[in-house]
């Protein structure tokens, strides 16, 4: 599939920042011509939309969503695991909760984030104050305004993922050649929320809709809006404080009633609709195929043969164990599913057999499966993401141009649901519970179950909300992040490695003795960090000073 990241890597390498070639003596000195300079980049909406895309970019690195967001941080959770159970220093130290500061895997992703983060204010700030902006014609003011509004939702979502996996964080919306100050200090994460919204407000209001502008590798109104409902979700939700408590804001209830009315206006645009087939959803994606109406967001990897360093390791990291003498090429698969998980679905919910995969791929592409011995039960693997399905070629034994979706429409009206049933007894607008049951059931009928009984209790609905949301969006990454708002994350550990050990005494699942509650629900902020900048004076609870 041609996308924005192959894009990137024909266009032209942008020099994000200020560069300057100076010389001690002026006669010597010369302007490469195949360099931008900072001064004089912004100069036509081409060069602005280059300065986007550049944000976009980041976005792939192994260090974020081409392999340890979207794989490794997801872990370890009661529906899924890293593969194996020694401390490496690395993925398995991070998933298992054995992780400490100095782990490497920690300090890429936040070097990468704030790269993303350096590069949207450059390309917020220079488009801004392009001459096109103010003077240009409609036409020109228009694009340049969306090139804004992607850049300011490129910016949120970054922040939004420091927020949930580091608290508070240093925080900044100016390039460095505004602000120059590198010993930042950390900011209250109800402002930096305060700043996400702000953003996704802004991006909403002027990104086209998916029918205007229908490509989903780059934001449109529906994938801001709904970010906008899971950024207020999140709000709403717990977090563990520098002070080691867990709390929600005291006015958490406005975050859900905005929540509910945000995707309430997605729902009633029409822009997004359920795929009728939720195996297909997944091979759409495996296959390189556009999903125009479920998929709202995705992260956009390059075709294999462009560049392969370009590629994602999704479905080689994640899916089942597949031989690289297969036809279908290799995949290593670190990523363990739950057993007790896989017997929490109904034998009758068409998710399951999608979900998760039993088994591993043999080099003659026949199946080993891992179903009829417990002993075997802790190999099996996350299903959405199979080498099987993948249209990549087999000769790239790592990275495939699978990409990694963010934001389903099935997510939406999860979230819509939830947030309904939360301020049921103070509903906002004309909506009703009605309203949240009927989302539940689309979601639920095509997985062929019978609906939710109308007559359940608000809290009945949020237990049986907890579930939903696994069943319906495992191995997609949020499944922690969703337990920690719940205030969740520790008491379904412990739920699912006593379920593990009642299966086999020896079932492997290190993240039950691992795991301590007011520490474990944020990352260390890496040693480096703090060491470099002295504004960093406080480390996350349990992490040391």
């Amino acid at each position: 599939m041609q996308n924005i990241k192959s894009s990137y890597i024909a266009l032209v390498l942008i020099v994000l920042g200020a560069v300057s070639f100076t010389s001690c003596e002026d006669l010597l000195h010369e302007e490469p011509q195949s360099f931008y300079s900072s001064n004089t980049f912004f100069e036509s909406t081409e060069q602005a939309n280059m300065a986007v895309i550049g944000v976009y970019d980041l976005l792939g690195t192994t260090n974020l969503y081409g392999q340890v967001v979207s794989a490794i941080f997801p872990c370890d959770t009661d529906i899924s695991q890293i593969r194996g159970t020694g401390d490496d220093g690395s993925k398995r130290s991070v998933g298992h909760y054995t992780g400490h500061p100095s782990v490497a895997m920690f300090e890429r992703a936040w070097r990468d984030y704030y790269v993303i983060i350096e590069r949207a204010n450059y390309a917020i700030d220079g488009i801004s104050k392009m001459s096109q902006y103010t003077d240009g014609t409609d036409e020109e003011k228009l694009v340049l305004e969306q090139y804004i509004g992607e850049a300011k939702f490129l910016r949120a979502l970054v922040y939004f993922d420091l927020v949930r996996m580091w608290g508070d964080v240093p925080f900044t919306t100016e390039p460095t050649s505004v602000n120059e100050d590198l010993h930042v200090t950390r900011t209250n994460r109800s402002v930096i929320y305060d700043q996400i919204i702000k953003d996704l407000e802004y991006a909403k209001a002027k990104l086209p809709w998916a029918s205007e502008a229908p490509q989903n590798e780059r934001v449109n109104q529906g994938a801001a809006r709904g970010y906008l409902v899971r950024v207020l979700m999140g709000r709403a939700g717990y977090s563990l404080q520098l002070d080691g408590s867990i709390t929600r804001p005291d006015n958490y209830l406005e975050y859900f009633k905005r929540a509910a009315l945000e995707a309430d206006t997605i729902i009633r645009s029409g822009e997004h609709l359920l795929n009728y087939d939720y195996e297909q959803v997944f091979r759409n994606y495996a296959e390189g195929k556009v999903e125009p109406m479920e998929s709202m967001f995705e992260i956009a990897f390059a075709p294999m043969g462009i560049n392969a360093e370009n590629g994602g390791f999704i479905s080689t990291y994640i899916g089942p164990k597949t031989d690289a003498k297969s036809s279908y090429g290799r995949a290593n698969a670190f990523i363990n599913a739950m057993w007790p998980f896989y017997e929490t679905f109904s034998l009758d919910d068409a998710r399951r057999d999608v979900a998760i995969a039993p088994y591993e791929v043999k080099a003659d592409n026949s199946r080993k499966y891992y179903d009829t011995k417990k002993s075997n039960y802790h190999k099996i693997f996350p299903g959405k993401w199979r080498r099987e399905w993948n249209a990549s070629s087999p000769e790239f034994t790592n990275e495939t141009d699978v990409n990694w979706v963010l934001l389903r429409y099935a997510d939406v009206l999860l979230m819509y649901a939830e947030a309904i049933n939360e301020c049921r007894n103070d509903l906002p607008g004309n909506l009703t519970m009605a309203d949240a049951f009927g989302a539940v059931r689309l979601v639920r009928q095509r997985a062929d179950l019978d609906p939710w009984d109308e007559s359940i209790s608000q809290s009945d609905f949020r237990e049986n909300m907890v579930q939903e949301r696994a069943w319906e969006l495992c191995y997609e990454g949020w499944r922690k992040w969703d337990l920690i708002r719940w205030n969740l994350l520790n008491e379904k550990i412990q739920e699912a490695g006593a379920a593990a050990k009642a299966i086999r005494e020896k079932y492997p699942y290190p993240a039950m003795d691992n795991f301590v509650d007011g520490k474990h629900q944020l990352y260390p902020i890496p040693q480096r960090d703090m060491d470099v900048n002295n504004g960093l004076e406080q480390q996350n609870p349990g992490y040391g000073s």
